[in-house]
């Protein structure tokens, strides 16, 4: 079995076709699926969870569970391992990435990874997809491709080849995901837009929504640091991918290519 995730962008679309939310909820099993949503990190989860359960509802999703973890001890407790090992299908919200650092090397990071061999999907959104990586962004912003330029630490990597950074093309953020990766070229940085996400199975992704993936590739760049943080950083031979929905991205030959197009996204 293939880990099957799927990262998501932020903002998607939660009533009309809910195109995103709704293949989450086929890859989970649909009437039979569990689905565990994680709240850590909005400040507000009441009004998150009342949202994602009436459209999880609405998409034919039989159970809806909320793991909130207010701490380390949450993350590594009986009841939590108990609640994931009985989930299809987990989905981390939007909100402040922050949150989620105190959930990394927990037991929980643990049994997401074993349970991605055994068949759970585990979903992310805005902040819950930079999680996702072995490396998450944390903050920064501005035009300036600098180490000053972007906050990073730990993620959950559940998805280690990746760093992935959100609201994309809405926020202008292809300077931060530039320094992310000028920081550490092992990396394949994607950069996703709203309401657009990856399905990661197996070896590579196919893009999904109504809008595009940025795929930042600097595994043959040359990468020249300055001595001061917020001098710009030098970049040449970075290579930069544009996949709308229905592209494919393989992470062995680090290719992308056009795949079979879905009308329904």
């Amino acid at each position: 079995m293939h880990d099957r995730l799927l990262i998501i962008g932020g903002a998607e679309d939660r009533c009309c076709g809910a195109g995103l939310l709704d293949r989450f909820a086929e890859l989970c099993g649909g009437e039979q699926a569990h689905v565990v949503l994680v709240t850590t990190a909005t400040d507000v989860p009441e009004q998150v969870l009342a949202e994602y359960e009436r459209v999880f509802r609405k998409l034919g999703i039989g159970h809806v569970s909320e793991l909130r973890l207010r701490g380390r001890s949450d993350a590594d407790d009986d009841d939590t391992a108990k609640l994931i090992g009985s989930a299809t299908g987990v989905f981390f919200t939007g909100g402040d990435q922050s949150r989620l650092r105190t959930l990394i090397g927990s037991r929980l990071n643990d049994l997401l990874r074993d349970r991605l061999q055994d068949g759970l999907v585990v979903a992310g959104t805005s902040a819950g997809a930079t999680a996702m990586g072995r490396t998450m962004i944390l903050g920064g912003e501005g035009p300036d491709v600098s180490a000053a330029a972007v906050r990073t630490g730990p993620g959950l990597a559940l998805v280690p080849r990746l760093l992935i950074d959100m609201h994309f093309g809405e926020r202008g953020r292809l300077p931060r995901l530039l320094s992310a990766v000028a920081l550490d070229p092992d990396h394949l940085g994607v950069g996703l837009d709203e309401n657009t996400g990856i399905l990661v199975e197996g070896n590579g992704f196919e893009v999904i929504g109504t809008g595009a993936a940025s795929v930042v590739d600097a595994e043959h760049a040359t990468v020249v640091h300055p001595a001061g943080d917020y001098d710009p950083i030098t970049l040449f031979g970075v290579r930069l991918h544009l996949l709308p929905a229905g592209c494919l991205f393989d992470f062995d030959t680090r290719q992308p290519a056009i795949g079979p197009a879905h009308d329904r996204y």
